[in-house]
């Protein structure tokens, strides 16, 4: 009888454990997101940080904005885009690849012009016309794509702005990425680019020589988007981590600002 007891009360025990034991957590949906070149370090920290919470797997795709949203409306297997300004988000919403209510504007930037570290810096006041000229000489002047890449546009805009275009437009070298035109002055290939501000801040071989004025371009937006009309919940929870405070942390260290806090700020 007392062997026949011990094992029911084993049997109930071990029965106890199993059935008040946790679920096992399910595993996460692997993932990719599309980002512009301009975001590659803070997407890459945040995914990976995403990656350790969750125990998901999270690839990152960098490149101009006008490049992965092509990619993406070709089939490109991405699952989140974050382009570099709303252009590109609304041709793709246009074509399908995203519900409105599946995208909000998350992150803003500033426009720099930069030149090589080694450079004696003298002060340059992009108010001046002729100042630009003058800085470059017969330099190049790199810039993101104008007709495409995001920063590109926002550099064109500034220059035509402030009366700089005409001087400098037959020196103009463009490039794929924002990255690329600042690799081009890392280089000294070029002898400045117009870059955003977060492009400069993790170059040590570069130097800020003036901030292009917020009046003379459309306000930088990064907006941020599920692809598709059905985003897995996993797409889902990667898309509102990307949202909050914890990766607001990372994305600030780089330089970025979240859109909702400068207008919270400025109220």
């Amino acid at each position: 009888m007392m062997r026949r007891g011990t094992f029911l009360f084993g049997l109930s025990f071990a029965l106890s454990l199993i059935i008040g034991a946790p679920a096992a957590k399910a595993a996460c949906e692997p993932m990719t997101i599309y980002a512009a070149a301009s975001t590659t370090e803070a997407v890459r920290e945040i995914a990976a940080q995403f990656g350790i919470e969750e125990a998901c797997a999270v690839t990152t795709v960098f490149a101009g904005s006008s490049t992965l949203a092509r990619q993406i409306d070709q089939g490109a297997p991405a699952q989140l885009f974050l382009s570099a300004n709303e252009r590109w988000m609304d041709w793709l919403e246009a074509r399908g690849h995203i519900a409105p209510q599946n995208r909000t504007s998350l992150l803003t930037n500033k426009l720099v012009l930069i030149v090589p570290k080694n450079e004696d810096l003298a002060p340059l006041y992009l108010g001046d016309p002729g100042s630009l000229k003058k800085r470059i000489g017969d330099g190049k002047l790199a810039l993101a794509n104008p007709d495409a890449v995001p920063a590109g546009i926002y550099a064109k805009e500034a220059l035509q702005s402030l009366g700089h275009w005409g001087d400098v437009h037959q020196q103009i070298v463009t490039a794929d990425s924002v990255r690329v035109a600042l690799a081009w002055v890392e280089r000294g290939e070029a002898a400045a680019a117009a870059v955003y501000r977060t492009d400069a801040l993790i170059s040590n071989k570069v130097s800020v020589a003036a901030e292009f004025p917020d009046t003379s371009y459309s306000p930088i937006a990064y907006p941020l988007a599920m692809l598709g009309r059905a985003p897995h919940p996993d797409t889902e929870r990667f898309f509102a981590y990307l949202k909050s405070y914890e990766a607001a942390e990372i994305f600030a260290k780089y330089g970025f600002s979240r859109i909702e806090d400068v207008k919270e700020a400025v109220r």
